[in-house]
């Protein structure tokens, strides 16, 4: 009885050294060397050993021993699980215990007896190791060097072992898969080129991805622990998804949703949302995480092609426009030459300073008015087609306005130039881009009064990373009402008595013909444009 005690007290003892080592997170081969360890010093006589089931091959492979001879472990190791197979292989195949007294007799061990022999090996009785799902996980098996059958003490003994050892492999497999799922949701997120971020139910920031980093500009330390709402650009919309999205009683919703951004520099940015409560198994929640896309560039070209949908259709409007007007300006051409001829017949007959004479004049205005109205609507409408050539931008303004001081020398009026680059060459046509300083000019001296001052002034600049040059154009009157401003660029909206309100419509096609651009500059003194054209087409 004393010795029976002793022996259970060492077997419990050899247990929690073993759930020991697993508990300080041994490796499974070290666990396994524990376990058959402790059992030899618990029954000196007893020679342990484990195989394991390989789940891929179907084979039992050597798992651990002490005391085998290694020839004995080699010719068992990659033993295929059988009816007839020695103890540990039989006792795989049906999932049961084996108890074989003598090895020498006993036909389970026909196949491998000699090896036994050899190995002074006489008898031999295994567990299979299984998991708690009742899968084969190895077997553990007690060798003798005689022959002997089993007490209940030594079957209580094996099958414990075996428990043990089951605990100990699905143990450290299940770390094993949890250590490897880790890696890859590790993996995962690291690679995810979004924005990744998590945090508490009170929304403070407890995982701030690398993605995070290179699209907010924060590192990590600088924002675990805080506030979600340093990330928006707008503190309502932080609100709104506190309600929305971020919030345990509402329903899940893994829409997705476009929110205004702010970065550490603080430049905002568009960005698409997908966020959505952490819970566990039962449900219980846990906090938040929301991956942010920065849709920047996408904006931009979806901008760009709406851009170009739009001028596409502007084009093809014009084009008819264009077409319509050349028919009208066809049909009317000879009605106004007949016009011009009667109006010059009657000039002769028709004395100066009478009534008569004053009539005739108002019929010569309103044809003059009608041939205007007739070349600005073939220059709005009609096709663009430039004759780019090389040549210096300060000849082109030169030579509108000394045409216009033919048409205005009763007026007082002064160009100044100012130009912060010395090289004035880029590529255009010089007949529209004329026509675009003489439609400036005719405004600056319609709107202002006597003397007139127009500033040119010159800088260099750039056009989507490509040199460009920077024409102002801006003059000393009263300047452009704000509704005005809104509206320059629109056909057939003017201030002006006599104008057509094609001026400005046509200036802006012909800049935009040349891949440029031409705006209207908020500033206190004046109306003043400015213009950029590339230096090269």
């Amino acid at each position: 009885m004393h010795e029976e005690h002793k022996m259970l007290e060492s077997e419990l003892r050899g247990q929690t050294r073993v759930l020991r080592r697993l508990a300080q997170g041994a490796s499974l081969e070290e666990t396994l060397d524990t376990l058959v360890a402790v059992a030899e010093e618990t029954r000196p006589d007893m020679i342990g050993s484990i195989l394991l089931l390989d789940r891929q091959s179907g084979l039992l492979r050597h798992g651990a021993s002490r005391s085998l001879p290694e020839s004995y472990c080699n010719v068992v190791d990659g033993t295929a699980p059988g009816p007839e197979v020695g103890s540990c292989g039989t006792a795989a195949y049906f999932g049961k215990r084996i108890i074989v007294e003598d090895i020498a007799t006993d036909p389970l061990w026909k196949s491998v007896r000699q090896f036994a022999l050899d190995a002074s090996l006489r008898a031999c009785w295994s567990e299979p190791i299984m998991d708690s799902a009742g899968e084969i996980l190895g077997t553990f098996a007690m060798y003798y060097r005689e022959p002997r059958k089993p007490n209940q003490s030594e079957l209580d003994f094996v099958t414990g072992s075996a428990n043990l050892a089951a605990l100990a492999i699905e143990r450290v497999r299940y770390q094993q898969e949890v250590e490897r799922e880790r890696a890859v949701l590790k993996t995962l997120v690291a690679s995810v080129p979004d924005a990744l971020i998590s945090g508490g139910l009170d929304r403070r920031i407890t995982h701030f991805s690398r993605s995070a980093s290179r699209i907010f500009g924060y590192e990590p330390e600088e924002v675990l622990g805080k506030l979600t709402s340093v990330l928006y650009a707008n503190p309502d919309d932080f609100q709104l998804l506190a309600k929305e999205r971020f919030n345990p009683e509402s329903h899940e919703n893994l829409e997705i949703k476009e929110v205004m951004w702010r970065r550490k520099s603080g430049e905002t940015f568009p960005g698409e949302l997908m966020g959505a409560t952490i819970r566990d198994e039962s449900g219980t929640p846990h906090g938040y995480i929301g991956m942010v896309r920065d849709i920047t560039d996408r904006k931009i070209a979806e901008a760009k092609l709406a851009e170009s949908q739009h001028k596409l259709l502007q084009s093809e409007r014009l084009a008819a426009m264009g077409q319509m007007v050349s028919a009208i300006a066809h049909e009317s051409r000879n009605a106004l030459q007949r016009i011009q001829v009667g109006v010059d017949v009657l000039r002769y007959e028709i004395a100066e300073g009478t009534e008569e004479r004053e009539d005739l004049e108002r019929i010569f205005r309103a044809k003059h008015d009608l041939e205007h109205l007739h070349n600005d609507l073939r220059s709005f409408a009609g096709p663009i087609q430039l004759e780019m050539t090389d040549g210096d931008l300060s000849d082109v303004w030169r030579l509108a306005w000394s045409n216009l001081q033919v048409s205005h020398a009763d007026r007082k009026a002064e160009l100044i130039e100012h130009s912060t680059c010395d090289d004035l060459t880029c590529r255009f046509d010089a007949f529209r881009l004329e026509q675009v300083f003489r439609n400036l000019f005719e405004n600056s001296l319609a709107a202002g009064r006597d003397p007139v001052q127009v500033t040119v002034t010159c800088a260099n600049t750039d056009i989507d990373g490509k040199p460009a040059i920077s024409i102002s154009v801006r003059d000393n009157g009263p300047g452009m009402p704000d509704e005005v401003k809104a509206r320059v660029f629109d056909a057939f909206h003017t201030t002006k008595a006599k104008g057509t309100g094609l001026g400005m419509a046509i200036a802006k096609r012909f800049i935009d013909a040349h891949e440029g651009s031409i705006t209207v500059v908020d500033g206190k003194i004046g109306a003043e444009f400015r213009i950029s054209l590339p230096r090269h087409a």
